[in-house]
């Protein structure tokens, strides 16, 4: 068989909905990575919040957080590592324009982590230690361009968001598809971006990829690949229409169960 080159996102994904790796998942993968496939994970989390997947996958290779923002290789210091982050002060601009309420917003750079508000899920993404957390009205703390700039706000104000972060090109707004936070992208930073750039290090063709996910930040790296398939259960109708839907739910692992029919 032909090698594949097979792009994974965990949260909603590989992930149960506890945000847990099963056994099965890890097995399969091992075997599939075993037949000489190579298997990349592309997140939306940083690296110290997919890191321990990574190590217990056994993987070696090229892996995308931040969305695109980041690609790196852990295990090989010659690969030429790509960061992308925005502007400082274009960001302070953005939080400064906004006249009504945020629930709550985090943003985080090489060091540490901001959050106006203590979060769960967020801090469930972006895990740091609590000298690396800095809590409260952060925006005269920042000193560093950003990774990530997530904000909480009430639905009816998305558009209005949209409107003030879409005034500062290239930046780009995306909301989540499970929860009422939402993000700040670049069209160029993103997973469809970095997966093409992977390809071509591993010198696979673009029909030989394969991807899988869930939500709208997934939606370049599906449209890439040769193959993409969407997770279940997913929110996103757009997704649901336009690439086939796994069998099996992410509780079931729906991933791992489709690799097998595919590779073993």
């Amino acid at each position: 068989m032909t090698k594949k080159l097979i792009f994974i996102d965990l949260d909603g994904t590989l992930l149960n909905s506890k945000g847990e790796l099963s056994s099965f998942s890890c097995e399969v993968i091992k075997k599939v990575v075993a037949k000489g496939h190579i298997v990349c994970l592309a997140s939306g989390r940083p690296w110290s919040g997919i890191s321990h997947i990574y190590e217990e996958l056994g993987l070696d290779t090229v892996c995308v957080t931040y969305n695109g923002m980041h690609i790196q290789n852990p295990k090989d210091p010659s690969f030429k590592e790509i960061k992308k982050t925005f502007p400082l002060e274009e960001c302070k601009k953005i939080l400064k324009e906004i006249d009504f309420p945020l629930l709550n917003v985090c943003f985080e750079d090489e060091e540490k982590l901001y959050i106006r508000e203590l979060d769960e899920l967020v801090l469930g993404y972006f895990p740091t230690s609590r000298k690396n957390l800095v809590q409260g009205d952060a925006l005269e703390k920042m000193d560093k361009d950003l990774y990530c700039y997530v904000f909480e706000t009430e639905r009816e104000d998305d558009d209005k968001l949209k409107a003030v972060i879409e005034s500062h090109p290239p930046m780009r707004y995306r909301h989540w598809s499970r929860s009422k936070n939402s993000e700040v992208f670049y069209e160029d930073g993103d997973k469809g971006s970095a997966c093409a750039l992977i390809a071509s290090y591993y010198g696979v063709n673009q029909e030989d990829t394969i991807a899988f996910g869930d939500s709208p930040n997934d939606f370049t790296m599906l449209s890439y690949v040769g193959k993409a398939y969407v997770a279940i259960p997913c929110l996103i109708q757009d997704l649901l229409d336009r690439f086939e839907a796994l069998k099996k739910s992410n509780d079931q692992d729906g991933v791992a169960h489709k690799l097998e029919e595919l590779f073993l």
